[in-house]
């Protein structure tokens, strides 16, 4: 869910009621810390009420202290004034202390359980119809969490701890004269009024602005990741103007949002300060009657103000509550998702042989079926060689045996533990896996190669050794501990090829899946393959590795040959060589002249 997806979500809660579901995900998030917000409360309790302290030090200086001209009754209520005041501070110092003390907790307490989930490759299931719901990428999940957190050590908290002693500062004014109080009631319901008026004239204009930034920033990368290739192309100038055309879009709606805001921010400054002079001139009435004294007066403007800042506060955070309750939603419905069991992470970490096993296997990706009904048995120690034209699910397959994908009907089993969406393979340390596009990851390439876990000098350098990547790493300047981007340089394409091979055999995995290994490799790279296919072989490994090239088959034991998603042939290989003979020798007949 995008920000503005967030902003049209939670816009519809209205102020004075929220959600169900929204009080239940954020009564689940605070549970664990309750205590320090009872901490806040009582803090935030002794802080509003020697917020009456200016208050009361004026109702003494112009009732008392002006009558009697008594100057030691002056110094004696101003030492008292400053003592209560500097307790105030300490008070509202603590409360803040407080707040960024539980949102480090807070971090602490669910940060750990967001990113495995933020992570996990398995789809949200929903439990109440069981069907595949929507994924949220992981950079989403972690910034709802810090829109929680900051939200929890934020000025809007505060005013929501502040706005119930709006009621004390109305009490104490009617106190002072009812009308006066009547007056306070009316005006807080007239700033309310504005606070809502507000925001629902900013959501529309801010969500168009954050759709349009979203949109111009998605384009950027996007075309950034490819900028060679569109230089090269020619293609700068046409990019060029569809980025300034979005620019132009992003700018106008950001513009037309700044106007709604400055207005609306205009609106609210001019109501705040007119109902306090209005205030002051009510009291101005009522002392001139002789009803109330000039120190009352003076007080009201005082009260009034104080009754009002909850509101006025409100109205600049409002949106942060809204965004923030919508990430809480997020939150919650990730934290609620299953976690993964111990007996699979003691299953993965068995190093014996493994036995791979597929069952009429269907997989689905964008509700299109990719697989249909493919049964593999691959016992230990033998090679699979997976075949097929472009499309036919080759990819697909070498994902679902490492649980990028789950099984969407028949089922998948390693060593007789069935594979499912609720334990994720992924979890799994003896497996390796290299994807037809290698990804490295933003780090050194011993980092990489021990897939940044503990850093094993000697098992890095056997595995880069293995695929003859070893040299050509002492060769660079700083060895393995040179830095790779997020694009894999300064190495070649080759280079990443095999930085990803040796990354796949770190000690030694049971279960090797390799997709087109030697699709950038030269001779050199493709000799240290056979021979580390060959060692995979004489450790009882299991492997799979789909290739285009026929150079594989010398050392494989059985070749699968997908077709549309289906396997049209699965045995022996040589059986499979004959096969593939047999459908290029009719598919040369058949071609005309």
């Amino acid at each position: 869910m995008t920000v503005s997806a967030i902003t049209s979500t939670a816009d519809k809660a209205t102020p004075d009621r929220m959600p169900l579901p929204a009080r239940a995900a954020w009564l689940a998030l605070m549970t664990p810390f309750r205590g320090a917000f009872l901490q806040m409360a009582w803090l935030s309790m002794l802080t509003n009420v020697l917020m009456l302290v200016p208050t009361l030090y004026m109702l003494q200086l112009y009732d008392r202290v002006m009558v009697s001209r008594n100057t030691l009754t002056l110094v004696a209520v101003t030492l008292l004034t400053i003592g209560l005041l500097l307790f105030m501070a300490l008070a509202d110092w603590i409360r803040s202390a407080v707040a960024i003390k539980t949102g480090v907790q807070f971090d602490l307490h669910y940060g750990k359980q967001v990113f495995h989930a933020a992570f996990d490759t398995r789809p949200v299931v929903d439990r109440t119809d069981h069907k595949i719901g929507h994924q949220i990428a992981p950079a989403q999940v972690l910034q709802h969490l810090t829109a929680v957190r900051q939200f929890m050590t934020g000025a809007g908290l505060f005013a929501f701890f502040d706005m119930p002693w709006s009621v004390v500062y109305i009490m104490v004014l009617t106190i002072l004269h009812p009308v006066l109080g009547l007056t306070a009631v009316v005006f807080c319901l007239v700033q309310w009024v504005v606070a809502v008026w507000n925001q629902r004239v900013m959501a529309a204009p801010l969500q168009h602005s954050q759709q349009a930034r979203q949109q111009t920033d998605a384009f950027l990368q996007q075309k950034i990741r490819h900028l060679q290739t569109s230089h090269v192309m020619g293609m700068m100038h046409t990019l060029q103007q569809q980025w300034q055309q979005l620019l132009k879009q992003q700018t106008q709606s950001e513009a037309l949002g700044l106007r709604v805001s400055d207005r609306s921010q205009c609106v609210n400054k001019w109501s705040r300060y007119t109902m306090q002079s209005l205030m002051l001139a009510v009291a101005a009435v009522l002392t001139i009657r002789g009803d109330i004294s000039v120190g009352s007066m003076i007080a009201s403007n005082v009260l009034i103000a104080r009754a009002l800042q909850p509101f006025d506060v409100i109205v600049h955070s409002w949106r942060q509550c809204v965004q923030a309750t919508a990430a809480a939603l997020e939150v919650q419905q990730v934290l609620a998702a299953p976690a993964v069991p111990a007996r699979m992470v003691a299953t993965s970490a068995s190093t014996r042989p493994v036995e791979l096993v597929l069952q009429s296997a269907s997989v689905v990706v964008n509700q299109q079926p990719v697989l249909r009904d493919l049964s593999l048995h691959i016992q230990p120690g033998r090679v699979l060689c997976v075949m097929g034209s472009s499309g036919s699910g080759k990819s697909t397959l070498a994902r679902l045996l490492v649980g990028a994908v789950p099984v969407a009907q028949g089922g998948y089993w390693l060593n007789g533990t069935a594979i499912e969406p609720a334990l994720p393979p992924a979890a799994l340390t003896h497996v390796g896996y290299l994807p037809q596009q290698v990804s490295l990851l933003e780090g050194t390439i011993a980092e990489n190669v021990a897939r940044f876990g503990a850093l094993d000098a000697a098992e890095i350098i056997r595995a880069c050794q293995r695929t003859g990547l070893h040299e050509a790493i002492l060769r660079l300047p700083q060895g393995y501990d040179t830095r790779l981007d997020e694009h894999g340089l300064p190495l070649s394409g080759g280079q990443r090829q095999l930085l990803g091979l040796a990354r796949a055999i770190y000690r030694d995995p049971m279960l090797l899946v390799l997709d087109e290994p030697n699709a950038s490799l030269d001779e050199f790279g493709e000799v240290h393959l056979m021979q580390i296919l060959q060692a995979c072989k004489a450790m009882q490994c299991t492997v799979v590795v789909v290739s285009h090239r026929s150079g594989l088959l010398k050392i494989t034991d059985d070749l699968l040959i997908l077709k549309r998603g289906e396997a049209v042939h699965m045995g022996p290989r040589d059986a499979g060589i004959a096969y593939l003979n047999q459908y290029h020798a009719a598919s040369h007949a058949a071609i005309p002249g």
